[in-house]
């Protein structure tokens, strides 16, 4: 017990200030790597998606530096919901995250410095506040989600509703799940939509359609959208024949 207590009240300042911020900014690049050329991982989020994961890898690599400065109370914040972007990311890989398990290193890091072993005080109000607002988007993606389910079983079409748009694009734009081997996976990922079928328990107004029916209906509720992404999920589905199946042929 001599020992540990010891090495809890060691300076680690190099291990936090040096090595730390090197560290994750290898893992960062690693992921997006990985996500680019594999078929693991979350393939091409949407574009407010990909601001947040952005902010959230600078701030899981700056964040050992920020806490030392006047602006420690934000960058607390902005840990906290970093912490609710990796929480999502173990989420929805599921048990494949023992294999994959970056995120859970990010939250032990980011855990262990503002929540166990803050460096000041208020840091753990701040820290809380900022996953309490990642809850609470979460609750309202899901919310959004119902809505717009029912709308659709009432044969309505509720267009300021941005979810209509992902469920109608579920299963060829957007996926709602991790897996690794299903082919050319749909290439778009948005968390919200994911976390809005997650919270409805699995619930799909258009489920009892084929893939080109739905396709069809898709294009004719937005018909200066493509159905097709300008990209595949990753090189695999390129291979596996994303861009010639016959499905994208609307008539």
């Amino acid at each position: 017990m001599g020992r540990l207590k010891h090495f809890f009240h060691r300076n680690h300042d190099t291990f936090w200030y040096k090595v730390m911020p090197i560290a994750n900014l290898l893992l960062v690049l690693f992921c997006i790597w990985g996500n680019s050329v594999t078929n693991a991982g979350f393939c091409r989020p949407v574009l407010w998606a990909a601001v947040v994961q952005g902010f959230s890898f600078v701030n899981i690599i700056t964040f050992t530096w920020l806490e030392r400065t006047c602006l420690r109370g934000l960058n607390a914040l902005l840990c906290g919901i970093s912490t609710g972007v990796y929480t999502y990311w173990c989420l929805f890989l599921g048990g494949w995250v023992v294999l994959m398990p970056v995120p859970l290193w990010f939250l032990l890091l980011l855990v262990w410095r503002n929540l166990i072993r803050p460096v000041a005080k208020g840091i753990r109000i701040r820290y809380v506040v900022g996953m309490l607002l990642c809850v609470l988007l979460a609750l309202g993606a899901g919310k959004a989600y119902r809505a717009s389910c029912d709308a659709y079983d009432r044969g309505e079409v509720p267009d300021n509703n941005p979810m209509t748009e992902r469920i109608a694009g579920m299963h060829f734009l957007y996926h709602t799940s991790f897996c690794i081997y299903d082919g050319w996976r749909p290439p778009l990922h948005d968390p919200a939509m994911v976390l809005g079928v997650r919270l409805n328990k699995g619930r799909d107004p258009l489920g009892g359609m084929e893939l080109k029916e739905r396709v069809a209906l898709y294009h004719s509720m937005y018909p200066n959208r493509q159905v097709k992404s300008r990209c595949a999920c990753c090189r695999e589905s390129e291979r596996s024949g994303y861009f010639t199946d016959t499905l994208w042929k609307v008539r």
